[in-house]
C-alpha cells in the first residue's frame, strides 16, 4: 500500500488543490472584508436616528444589531399592534392541527430572517447581564430533559426582547430595568 508520513506531519498538498485553497482563502478574506466595510455603513447611517441611543440602551443590542433592527423594522408606527411586530420577526406562535390531531406549538418562521437572527444574536448578549441570565436559567429548569432547551429559551428570550424593543421604541425614553416586560 501506500507509505504514510510521519505521525503528526501533514502531506503537502498537489499544486492545483494548493492554489484552489490560496483562491478561497483570498475570497473569504475579501467577503468579511466586505462585511465589515457594509456593517460600518450600516451604523453610521443609522448614528443620527433617535430611536439608536433608546435601542442602545437595551442589553444585548450593540451598534450593528440596532443598526439592523432599524432597517429592518422601518418605521415603528408602521405597527398598530405588538403582534404585527412579533410576526414581521416570525416569532409569532403557530399550532398545525386537523380534527382531533394537534401538532406542537413552535414559532411560524415567517418574517424577516435578518431580523429573527438579530433578535437570538442580542438574546444571547442581553443573558450576560444577571437579570437576563436569572431569566434564562428559570426557563431553562422549566425545560429540563428536552435536547433543545437552550435554542428555545433563547427564542422565547428573542420574543420577550422584541416586546421590550417595542415598549422602548414607542415611548421614545431609553430602557430601564424593571419596566414592565422586562427583567428587573
Amino acid at each position: 500500500g501506500e507509505r504514510r508520513g510521519e505521525p503528526g506531519r501533514p502531506r503537502p498538498l498537489p499544486p492545483g488543490l494548493a492554489a484552489e485553497v490560496g483562491d478561497l482563502a483570498a475570497r473569504v478574506a475579501a467577503v468579511r472584508q466586505r462585511s465589515t466595510t457594509l456593517d460600518a455603513a450600516l451604523v453610521t447611517a443609522t448614528a443620527p436616528l433617535p430611536a439608536t441611543a433608546w435601542l442602545r440602551s437595551i442589553p444585548g443590542l450593540g451598534p450593528t444589531l440596532t443598526a439592523i433592527m432599524l432597517a429592518e423594522v422601518g418605521d415603528i408606527t408602521w405597527f398598530t399592534k405588538f403582534s404585527q411586530l412579533r410576526k414581521l420577526a416570525g416569532l409569532d406562535i403557530i399550532r398545525v392541527q386537523s380534527g382531533q390531531w394537534a401538532g406542537t406549538a413552535r414559532i411560524s418562521r415567517c418574517g424577516r430572517p435578518l431580523l429573527r437572527w438579530a433578535l437570538y444574536q442580542a438574546a444571547l448578549g442581553a443573558c450576560r447581564t444577571p437579570a437576563w441570565r436569572a431569566k434564562r436559567t428559570a426557563l431553562l429548569t422549566k425545560r429540563q430533559g428536552d435536547p433543545h432547551a437552550f435554542f428555545k429559551t433563547i427564542v422565547e428570550l428573542a420574543a420577550k426582547l422584541l416586546r421590550v424593543i417595542w415598549g422602548v421604541w414607542r415611548s421614545g425614553r431609553p430602557y430601564t430595568a424593571g419596566q414592565a416586560g422586562a427583567p428587573a
